[in-house]
Formats: structure tokens, sequence, C-alpha cells
């Protein structure tokens, strides 16, 4: 019998470093893993798997004439591949597309993945949830996978941050750093910073702004505020997590926080809601999480942290947690996925993150 091939799309994703730690991984188990494209459909045969990341970009396009192409492509594409035999595998990075939301069609178009697919790979409790709930995805076929650490993915370059923006080395600094979405939350936390009134406290926000982010809203909030707005480079990404004294997600609704992970790979502490997969991967050792419908949720979360001091500065729950998020584990895990046959009942959970 020929070995499992695996065929990924995408394998690289740029400014995005879990797909190339997750090929790195799998290919060190043993694996072969290829990119699959339109040129070389049939390549994949019998027994091999197909991993999908992000579906939206494969069958949603910029307008309705686009949409209407990759939608019959992206049809054609599952049932070809259902038809040669090859097993379909989706990691739900997002429930839903950052762009487009919950509509009815990625509804359908998720719903209709599900159903073609041998194996969903989720990252958290809340998302086997909804994806069961919202696409009718069979409880059996679903496996939970945590995301991995970036311990080894950035490197400090040695640039100096706090200098950069004017930032004492004795200040507390909170840092949102990533992409400016409005989901993120930074109207909160701009709101929640200003209410905090510390004058020893401040607040760094980079990343470049999405379309539909108003950056103006990120203007007028004194000298405690610093602001860069646009894409943080890969080379400096450590830095900035570095340089900070603490990593604050205000955020609305999450299916997986990267950044979350990447606080915790370089031992910085999260301020976030308690909602979604930051439950599943945050708990008390790193993070203060707050009830996201308490009006000064934020605030009263960032004060605590700001004055928790050493409660925070211990490695063993950082290492604890990373060990959880380990890639030589998850590459087992997803290993197993490939191969197992989907049952049709609920799976047993994986190793409870939130511990």
């Amino acid at each position: 019998m020929s070995p499992i091939r695996v065929f990924m799309l995408p394998i690289r994703l740029s400014g995005n470093k879990y797909m190339d730690l997750l090929v790195d991984s799998l290919r060190r188990s043993g694996l072969t893993v290829e990119p699959i494209n339109k040129r070389n459909l049939g390549k994949p045969g019998r027994g091999d798997v197909v991993h999908l990341h992000w579906p939206s970009f494969i069958y949603s396009g910029s307008n309705a004439a686009a949409t209407t192409a990759k939608t019959a492509f992206f049809l054609f594409f599952l049932l070809y591949l259902k038809a040669r035999g090859i097993r379909i595998v989706w990691t739900v990075h997002n429930v839903w597309p950052h762009s487009g939301g919950a509509t009815r069609y990625h509804r359908l178009m998720r719903t209709i993945l599900c159903a073609f697919c041998s194996r969903i790979i989720v990252m958290g409790e809340a998302s086997k949830r909804e994806v069961v709930r919202l696409f009718r995805a069979k409880p059996g076929k679903l496996v939970q996978i945590p995301h991995g650490h970036y311990k080894e993915a950035y490197s400090l370059s040695g640039a100096d941050i706090r200098k950069r923006y004017g930032i004492p080395q004795g200040a507390y600094l909170f840092l949102f750093v990533g992409r400016l979405s409005p989901y993120k939350g930074l109207d909160l936390l701009l709101s929640s910073f200003a209410a905090m009134a510390d004058e020893n406290a401040h607040l760094l926000v980079a990343g470049e702004p999405s379309d539909d982010f108003d950056a103006s809203k990120l203007s007028g909030m004194g000298g405690n505020l610093h602001v860069s707005l646009g894409f943080v480079k890969d080379e400096e990404l450590a830095d900035y997590v570095a340089a900070s004294d603490a990593v604050v997600l205000p955020y609305r609704n999450i299916t997986t926080s990267g950044t979350a992970i990447l606080a915790l790979s370089f031992h910085r502490p999260v301020v976030a809601p308690d909602i979604g997969l930051l439950r599943d991967y945050l708990n008390s050792d790193v993070s203060i999480l707050y009830d996201p419908s308490e009006p000064d949720g934020l605030v009263r979360a960032m004060r605590e942290m700001r004055e928790s001091g050493a409660r925070f500065r211990d490695p063993k729950g950082y290492e604890a947690k990373l060990r959880d998020l380990d890639w030589g584990r998850i590459s087992s895990l997803t290993s197993r996925a490939y191969s197992e046959n989907a049952v049709e009942r609920p799976e047993v959970r994986n190793r409870d993150l939130s511990r």
C-alpha cells in the first residue's frame, strides 16, 4: 500500500507563519506534503489527502461574476476529489470568513464542504460546537487539534521598539499588534485605555488597517498612545512583543488567535475577552480574561494586569501551555486525522488546553 500523500491548499501564505510551521512539521514526521493547484489536479490519487485552509478564497471572488465562476470550480473540485477516492480535510481557522461574514452564501458553501469532508479539524471546543450547529457537520468527522506555537518562528532582530516610538523603558506598555479590523474591537481598547487615566501606562497599536477600518479613530488620544499604521515585518514582530509588558486582544468575536499564541511564545501575558478559543487557550497563569458583556470589563482587566507585576513573570505557566502547542504533537494528531476513518459519534476531546 502506497503511503499517504498530502496536497495542501494553500501550502504557503504570505504574512502567516502557520502554514510554514504545519507543513514543515508534517514533513519532519515523514509525510509527503505538496501543493495542489489547477495545473496538477490529476496528481492526487485514491487514498491521498487534500487539506484545505481558508476555503472562501477558493470559492468566492471580488464581484458577482468572479464568485459565480469560483463557486462552479469549487463544486467541481469537490466532486472530482470525491469521485477519485481522495480524502478532503478542512482546518477551520475561521468559522465565518472575515470578509463577507455570516451570509447565507457562506453558510451554504461551508455546509457543502462539510458534507464532502472526511475530516474537519477545529482548534478548540467552541469552534467544534459552532461548526456542528451552523454547517450541519457530523460530529464524528470533527477532530480537535490546537494551533501550534511560534517559539522558533520569529527571532529577535535587536530593534529597540520603545526607543523608536519614544516609550520610556520604565513605562508599562500594552501592545495591540496585527491587522486592524472592526471585529477586533480597537474602539473598545482605545476608550478603555483612556479610562485607565494612568500616566505611566502606554499603548502601542501596530498593524495594517483593513479596507473597512476607520483609522481616524486612532487620532487625538494623547501622548501615551503610539500608532504605526503599516504591516509589521516578520523580522521585527518578535521585537514588538518582547518590548511589551502585556498584549491586549479586545476582540468582539474570534475563532483562532495567532496573536495570543505569539504572546505566549514570548512569555507575555494576555488581556482578552472570555470567549471562544481564547477561553480554550488561555488560563489564569498567562492571562486575565474579562466578561465582554460588562461595560467596564476591559478597563478593569487592564488595570488588574497593570497592577499584577510579578504574577505573570514566572515562565513555568507559559512553558506548560507551549508544551500543549508543540508542533511535534500537532503533526502526530494531524497525521492520525488523515489516516483514521470518521466515526458517527462525538470525538473524545484532545488534551484540555485551558488547564
